[in-house]
C-alpha cells in the first residue's frame, strides 16, 4: 500500500496533475484501489480534486498535489530561498533590490534562452499552444483560453508561492519570459498569491494579428 502511494505522489508530481482511470493504468491496479490510495492521502493532506467538466458525458476529477505535499522534498529550499529574497528586499538604499532586479531579469532572458527552440507557429494561438507544452513541466503555465479580450494564460498550480509571496518580483520575471518567448506584450492579471484561483496571464490582440474569433 504505502509503495503503491509513493508512486501515485510521484506520479503526481511530474503528471501535476491526473484522473482516477489515468492513475489506474500508470499504476496498474484498479480504478477501485486507486480511489482507495486517494481517499487516503486525501486524509492525509497530500492529494485535492477538483470537478472538470467534458464536451460530452459526466464530470470526472482530477488529482493533484496539495501545496504541502509539493513543498515536502524540498521544503527547506523553499524557505532558504524565501529568507534570502526577503533579506535582500530588506537591505538599505535599494541595494538588495538592484541585485535582486537583476537576477531575476538574467533568470527570464535564461528560462527564454532554453525553451525558445520549442516555440513554433505561424499564428499567436500556435505559438501560444507550444508555450504551454514546453512550460508545463517548470510548472509555470497548465492551459490557455481564447477570450474577448485577447488570449489568457493560466496556472492553477502556483509552482514559487513561497517565493512570490515574498517578493513579486518573481511573478514578473515569469511574464517577462512569458513574454519574450511568444514575443508578444504580456500582462499578469492575477496571482493566487493575492487570492486569486489562479496565476493569469493576457495576451492583448494586435490589429496586425489577425486573430479570428472562435464561434
Amino acid at each position: 500500500m504505502k509503495g503503491t502511494r509513493g508512486q501515485i505522489i510521484e506520479l503526481l508530481r511530474r503528471q501535476r496533475e491526473l484522473s482516477i482511470a489515468e492513475l489506474s493504468d500508470a499504476v496498474a491496479i484498479a480504478v477501485p484501489a486507486v480511489r482507495r490510495h486517494l481517499e487516503i492521502l486525501a486524509g492525509e493532506g497530500l492529494v485535492e480534486y477538483r470537478s472538470v467538466k467534458q464536451p460530452a458525458g459526466r464530470p470526472f476529477f482530477a488529482y493533484r498535489l496539495t501545496e504541502q505535499a509539493r513543498e515536502s522534498p524540498a521544503s527547506g529550499y523553499a524557505r532558504l530561498l524565501e529568507r534570502m529574497l526577503m533579506d535582500a528586499a530588506a537591505m538599505p538604499d535599494n541595494a538588495g533590490r538592484a541585485l535582486l532586479d537583476t537576477l531575476l531579469e538574467r533568470m527570464s532572458q535564461h528560462l527564454a534562452e532554453e525553451y525558445r527552440s520549442r516555440i513554433h507557429g505561424e499564428t499567436l494561438e500556435e505559438r501560444v499552444s507550444s508555450l504551454i507544452d514546453a512550460l508545463h513541466s517548470e510548472g509555470i503555465l497548465e492551459r490557455w483560453e481564447r477570450r474577448d479580450d485577447g488570449i489568457h494564460l493560466l496556472n492553477d498550480d502556483c509552482p514559487y508561492r513561497r517565493a512570490a509571496m515574498a517578493a513579486h518580483e518573481v511573478c514578473d520575471s515569469e511574464r517577462r519570459a512569458i513574454s519574450l518567448l511568444l514575443g508578444e506584450e504580456v500582462d499578469q492579471i492575477g496571482r493566487m498569491v493575492d487570492g486569486h484561483a489562479c496565476c493569469e496571464y493576457i495576451v492583448r490582440p494586435r490589429q496586425d494579428l489577425g486573430l479570428i474569433a472562435v464561434g
